[in-house]
């Protein structure tokens, strides 16, 4: 009785459940399908042997309904080792960007011009989040943008239950336990609070690299003299990180 009511607690079991689910409801899309098809990690696996995906999306604003992906890179991470040289970087293709978004983001209008088609981007991303743990810095934005990509072209209009950890919710979830406050979880600062070293901000691959590096620096925190499981991480991002 006791280890039934664990595993309906357990947030990863839940989101395993979910994961049924969704592939019933929406495996009609095939990458959607093979997404879906794999399996979710089990709280009680290694997280230094999962394999995961840094994502980072850089948008023309906070309103996917009205804003738009303008590059976005990724990282994979394998047995606690990112590998750069399976990293990508795509820009997205768009006939206007605006001038502060090209200061900010370092990108120009010849960019885009000839940047990925939205539909192919989301193709190639979805291909390269298959069977790894999503890992972002804010994750609610990617995630929300993610979301929105699957509605307007596959005609997804819910979130996919996909597993992510959040290098901020760690964070919080340090720091709160210090009770600190008042302190600027920008990806920059945390970093720069940790003695990481700095990187060009607003580029979504040196993003990424950068989101990577610090994950790997809180995880040996966090599970310091602990047992090497998934399932502390993942409930830190649940109970400190944004809601959608």
């Amino acid at each position: 009785m006791i280890s039934s009511l664990r595993r309906w607690i357990d947030p990863l079991a839940a989101l395993e459940r979910r994961r049924a689910r969704a592939l019933v409801r929406f495996g009609h899309e095939p990458l959607v399908r093979t997404l879906l098809a794999q399996h979710h990690p089990m709280a009680s696996a290694d997280p230094w042997l999962l394999p995961m995906l840094v994502l980072d999306m850089e948008t023309s604003g906070l309103d996917p309904a009205q804003d738009r992906i303008l590059s976005m890179g990724w990282i994979p991470v394998v047995e606690g080792t990112l590998r750069l040289g399976e990293s990508c970087h795509h820009y997205l293709a768009s006939a206007a960007v605006s001038a502060e978004s090209s200061v900010i983001h370092h990108i120009t209008p010849q960019v885009l011009y000839g940047g990925l088609d939205e539909r192919d981007a989301l193709s190639t991303l979805l291909e390269a989040m298959t069977g790894r743990l999503l890992v972002a810095h804010g994750a609610a934005i990617e995630r929300r943008f993610l979301t929105a990509l699957l509605a307007r072209h596959y005609g997804i209009e819910h979130e996919l239950p996909l597993p992510w950890l959040d290098t901020l919710a760690l964070e919080r979830s340090l720091l709160c336990n210090r009770q600190e406050h008042r302190v600027d979880y920008r990806l920059s600062e945390i970093r720069k609070r940790r003695g990481l070293p700095p990187y060009l901000a607003h580029n979504a691959l040196a993003d990424a690299v950068a989101t990577g590096e610090l994950l790997l620096v809180q995880m040996k925190e966090i599970l310091a003299g602990q047992p090497r499981v998934l399932g502390p991480l993942y409930q830190r991002v649940q109970a400190h990180g944004m809601r959608m």
